[in-house]
């Protein structure tokens, strides 16, 4: 039996680096990944205007559906910790921005008398500039979701 995998992100837009970090969570886990999509409200307290939760979800399961043929376990998310205190995944994938929000997982998951998640650290995907990918800098008009200068 695969190990049970989380990821979460509000994967707006849907770049390189969410792709990297997908396709390590699948390599862990197969087809046992629950990725959670964040709601619209708390994507927005980063972003102003990001797509709703439907249309990033969506874009999520065409592109595992697209490269690995299967259907994932998408969950809307609206808070940190979506479903890791919940559940008992053998693996957290995360990036290197969201790493300290793996630690409060695990943090919290040992009040609750849990056992720690393995957190598996992705390194971010460098843009042309050798600086990380990111919604930001796509946003911004930096970079295109490839990496490529604009």
């Amino acid at each position: 039996m695969q190990p049970r995998v989380a990821l979460g992100g509000t994967f707006e837009p849907l770049h390189e680096g969410h792709k990297k970090l997908i396709d390590v969570a699948i390599k862990l886990g197969g087809r046992s990944v629950m990725i959670g999509v964040t709601c619209d409200e708390m994507a927005r307290k980063r972003f102003r205007s990001v797509l709703p939760f439907k249309i990033r979800a969506e874009n999520v399961r065409q592109y595992i559906k697209r490269k690995y043929g299967f259907e994932p376990e998408i969950v809307e998310i609206c808070d940190p910790y979506g479903k890791t205190l919940e559940i008992d995944f053998e693996y957290l994938v995360v990036s290197p921005e969201t790493y300290e929000v793996a630690l409060k997982i695990n943090e919290k998951r040992r009040e609750l008398g849990k056992k720690p998640i393995k957190i598996v650290k992705v390194d971010f995907v460098l843009a042309e500039d050798c600086k990380p990918i990111s919604s930001t800098r796509i946003k911004n008009g930096e970079i295109d979701r490839y990496g490529r200068l604009i």
